[in-house]
């Protein structure tokens, strides 16, 4: 009950960026995955969200595309948002993943064999890198802020995530 998100006054930049994450075959029943995204705008925590994906991921690529992929929708959303809010366009979404052949998936706009099985509404992200409205980096796993919204962690790891998605005890603010 002690913890909670505090919010800082921006500079007025503007700056939306997300982290994305997703488990593999996490669940038992039916080995879907779970998918997370963290949202910030500046250093403030806006929106996140945790769900299981819609169908079977067959790789820890396939997986984190998905969710890479559920979180462009989600950052275009934003950014169209805080533009009609603000009256100013914010520049580029950057997205944080974790995977790197989810992020040279993202990036490559060539079609390739290998990932042809991948259903089509996911290469919507290929489009939005291609417009220059997201930009893909990659995160080391240590660093992945959605990673507390796809599996259970340890202690240690969980209070790390904690402070990373910027939840803090408030009896010390």
């Amino acid at each position: 009950m002690q913890y909670g998100l505090v919010y800082t006054k921006g500079r007025g930049n503007y700056i939306l960026s997300g982290f994305s994450d997703s488990d593999l075959a996490g669940s038992l029943d039916d080995r879907k995955s779970t998918g997370g995204m963290a949202f910030y705008l500046d250093e403030n925590l806006i929106t996140w969200v945790s769900q299981k994906q819609r169908c079977v991921a067959l790789s820890s690529c396939e997986a984190e595309f998905m969710a890479a992929t559920a979180a462009a929708c989600q950052a275009i959303w934003l950014q169209r948002v805080l533009s009609h809010i603000m009256g100013v366009k914010p520049g580029p979404v950057t997205l944080y993943i974790d995977n790197r052949s989810a992020v040279d998936l993202a990036r490559n706009p060539v079609f390739h064999g290998r990932s042809k099985h991948i259903d089509l509404r996911y290469h919507f992200i290929r489009e939005c890198v291609e417009q220059g409205s997201i930009v893909i980096k990659h995160v080391r796993t240590n660093e992945q802020h959605a990673d507390i919204l796809t599996k259970a962690l340890a202690v240690t790891k969980f209070e790390k995530m904690r402070r990373l998605l910027g939840v803090k005890n408030l009896e010390h603010v």
